[in-house]
């Protein structure tokens, strides 16, 4: 089930039944501690996971990628993280919604000054809704960037309507400082390909 990505590093996907796109989970370790990383629930999962490491937490990259993570939260008792909305411009009301919608009351929102588990820090992306986990030498997306070819490229915004009605486009600038500032080496992304190491030369 479980792909290795780099040391301390797998993924596990599917292919969405809706739009045919592969969904990409990551589980990272450290420590015999594990996290959990926008997971799709899978069959099975919960045991694979306790025979790499201790379920420590499960975090959300995007509201869009709740996927199974407040289901395998509650079946791990694991704390649940989702992004602050006000640090990723969302809508307040919509997003109290969501979370009474999907059970999350049990969840905590999370900034960029959150201490979240491993170590792993948070960083907003400027325009996407969607907060990059930086954990060790990697950064990790939920949709802002992806590896085809072992090639770096970027999801246009379309599915964030501006306050004009009109559809945003995203470009490399939105993520391109922040592989700079983090020094990371790699790209762990929800879609498409990781990028295990070289991502500095790609920008």
């Amino acid at each position: 089930m479980f792909e290795p990505i780099a040391k301390n590093i797998f993924r596990w996907g599917t292919i969405d039944g809706e739009s045919g796109i592969m969904m990409y989970s990551h589980l990272l370790l450290k420590d015999g501690k594990a996290v959990l990383i926008d997971p799709l629930a899978m069959p099975r999962l919960n045991q694979m996971i306790k025979i790499l490491g201790v379920p420590e937490a499960v975090i959300m990259t995007n509201y869009p990628h709740l996927r199974g993570s407040p289901l395998i939260s509650r079946q791990l008792n694991i704390p649940l993280f989702f992004p602050d909305i006000t640090e990723v411009d969302e809508d307040e009301a919509l997003i109290n919604i969501f979370i009474d919608l999907y059970n999350m009351n049990h969840g905590q929102q999370y900034k960029e000054s959150t201490n979240l588990p491993l170590g792993i820090r948070a960083y907003v992306i400027p325009g996407r809704r969607e907060m990059a986990l930086e954990f060790n030498d990697y950064l990790i997306v939920g949709d802002s960037a992806y590896g085809i070819n072992e090639k770096l490229n970027f999801y246009p915004t379309g599915i964030w309507p501006d306050d004009t009605g009109s559809k945003a486009r995203v470009t490399s600038d939105a993520l391109n400082p922040l592989i700079r500032k983090t020094g990371a080496r790699g790209l762990l992304s929800g879609h498409m390909e990781d990028i295990p190491s070289g991502l500095q030369e790609l920008i």
